[in-house]
């Protein structure tokens, strides 16, 4: 899910080593309603929470976390607003929580004094609630408060305890459901063909940063270039979004049917149906200097499949949240491919899965 309002986010996730441990590899995932998901514990609670690349914090759901006597209430509160917070990626989640300092452990590797929101006032949230993954928050600033300073993220709070250097972590995602989060260098031997690099930046989100538009990434559609984009890689976000018209062109453009739908909030999204019995048209993208084109998987499209198994959605809609050349590259893509991810190079690198 992408953070794309706040109030004025994230108090300092200060965060010290509670106990050494060894270096967690292959920390399992699995996916459901279009969310990958991973264990997490707070304090003696154990959680169920959307691993999502594109936010920053630790969210526990509205009223299941329990105060125990490692959490200490900080007395701080905030309020985060996300998109693509449902299946088809539509729906926004706004969250009212405050802060405590409480144990977390992820897989074997535990921290001490971690602030972790605990939602007071919220939408649901897929499961138990989210771990954010994105770079740290950037330009947070209190007007009242000026020692105020960003917020740390929890893969560079495991770093720094674990030692790993550069501090990375990957996503492998499968086509069946099942994935891992892997800290430390790219696992050689879960990938094959060629490793994609792309720039990003250094906060907020894992946005590629374009110099030129001769430089940028391409939509395409089957073999056919389309337009530069501006991506956003996002495995919290379900599917793939792009700007409207230029989505809406692209559906038409291979014969789907269009669906538009207006909410209350007067956004408008744009999906495409099509007879499930027939081939789906390639949706993907290239990045230069290479013309290779990294295509959304086609098993990734039984996600969007009615339940008499008839009709199929295409797992790229159009938003008009979404202004061009700016995209949203979810879950979807990521299904098949091993992604890395690097704060201090700032950079995203993927290849697919062996």
């Amino acid at each position: 899910m992408k953070l794309f309002s706040t109030a004025s986010l994230l108090y300092a996730l200060g965060a010290v080593g509670l106990v050494a441990a060894a270096l967690p590899k292959d920390v399992p995932l699995r996916l459901s309603q279009g969310f990958w998901h991973a264990r997490f514990s707070v304090g003696p609670q154990n959680f169920s929470l959307t691993v999502d690349t594109g936010s920053f914090a630790v969210l526990i759901s509205e009223g299941l976390y329990k105060p125990n006597p490692t959490s200490v209430q900080t007395n701080q509160g905030e309020f985060i607003q996300f998109n693509g917070a449902n299946e088809d990626g539509t729906l926004f989640a706004s969250e009212t929580f405050t802060f405590v300092k409480d144990n977390v452990t992820f897989d074997d590797v535990a921290l001490a004094g971690f602030l972790v929101g605990n939602i007071t006032d919220g939408d649901p949230l897929d499961e138990d609630g989210i771990i954010g993954f994105s770079p740290p928050a950037s330009e947070i600033t209190d007007p009242n408060d000026p020692t105020f300073l960003a917020g740390q993220s929890l893969a560079q709070a495991i770093c720094d305890q674990e030692n790993i250097s550069p501090c990375e972590f990957g996503l492998a995602l499968k086509t069946d459901g099942t994935g891992s989060l892997i800290f430390g260098p790219i696992d050689e031997s879960k990938i094959k063909g060629n490793l994609t690099t792309q720039k990003t930046l250094a906060f907020d989100a894992w946005w590629v940063v374009n110099t030129t538009e001769a430089d940028s990434p391409f939509f395409v559609v089957g073999d056919q270039v389309v337009t530069h984009i501006q991506p956003i890689f996002d495995n919290g976000t379900p599917n793939v979004i792009g700007p409207l018209d230029t989505v809406r062109a692209a559906l038409e453009s291979v014969g789907y049917a269009i669906i538009e739908t207006t909410d209350d909030n007067n956004v408008t999204n744009i999906f495409g149906t099509y007879d499930c019995s027939c081939e789906p048209a390639r949706f993907g993208f290239s990045f230069p200097p290479s013309a290779e084109v990294h295509y959304i998987d086609l098993g990734a499209n039984v996600l969007n499949r009615t339940a008499d198994g008839k009709t199929c959605t295409a797992n790229i809609l159009g938003s008009s949240m979404v202004d061009a050349p700016t995209w949203q590259i979810g879950q979807t893509w990521f299904q098949g491919r091993y992604v890395q991810h690097n704060l201090n190079t700032s950079t995203i690198a993927f290849a697919e899965l062996a």
